[in-house]
């Protein structure tokens, strides 16, 4: 009867550190959550799109517990995923597509995809070598080739929406590598 008293003890022992420390954990969690959304609104507050920026950087799951430099990552992530996307995009409707205008203003929006896509590879070269000031480059750039795009085409387009998104990202790039320079 002592043994199994004792067997009762430790097993309600067991449960309650369990708990204890799933509570803990749960905590944890729930401070960083509400810590990262005080560091995203930080990170979008300059964003012409606050709001795209925020829900953006919260798409990645790795966000929940994300500091500056892996919320840069999550940007350029986006930023080629997107790229890549628009520039298949681009080539599939600049094979098809027969109204010579229009054909070869895709012909032209190419190889400015190619330009982001390369410029997002260049960031995740200068963010891995803490090269911070390069971000800023490497978001300008990516904004300046959704721009061009877009004034290839007559407003709105197929394009608009998909040169606003790459612009958007470039500037979260850019944004983002001026908070990790400023520390």
């Amino acid at each position: 009867m002592k043994r199994d008293m004792v067997s009762y003890v430790h097993v309600c022992s067991s449960i309650v550190f369990i708990a204890f420390v799933s509570s803990c954990i749960r905590l944890s969690f729930a401070r960083s959550s509400i810590m990262n959304d005080a560091l995203v609104e930080k990170l979008c507050a300059k964003s012409t799109d606050p709001s795209f920026c925020a829900n953006a950087l919260k798409s990645d799951p790795r966000s929940a517990i994300a500091d500056i430099t892996t919320f840069e990552q999550i940007a350029i992530n986006l930023t080629k995923a997107n790229a890549t996307d628009t520039w298949n995009f681009v080539n599939l409707n600049a094979g098809q597509n027969n109204d010579p205008k229009i054909k070869a203003a895709y012909q032209r929006c190419s190889p400015l995809y190619e330009d982001i896509i390369a410029a997002t590879d260049d960031a995740t070269t200068s963010l891995e070598a803490l090269d911070y000031r390069d971000l800023d480059t490497e978001g300008e750039s990516i904004m300046d080739s959704a721009d061009e795009c877009d004034q290839l085409f007559t407003k709105p387009s197929q394009m608009s929406d998909r040169n606003r998104f790459a612009r958007l990202l470039g500037e979260m790039i850019a944004l983002i590598g001026d908070v990790l320079i400023s520390g």
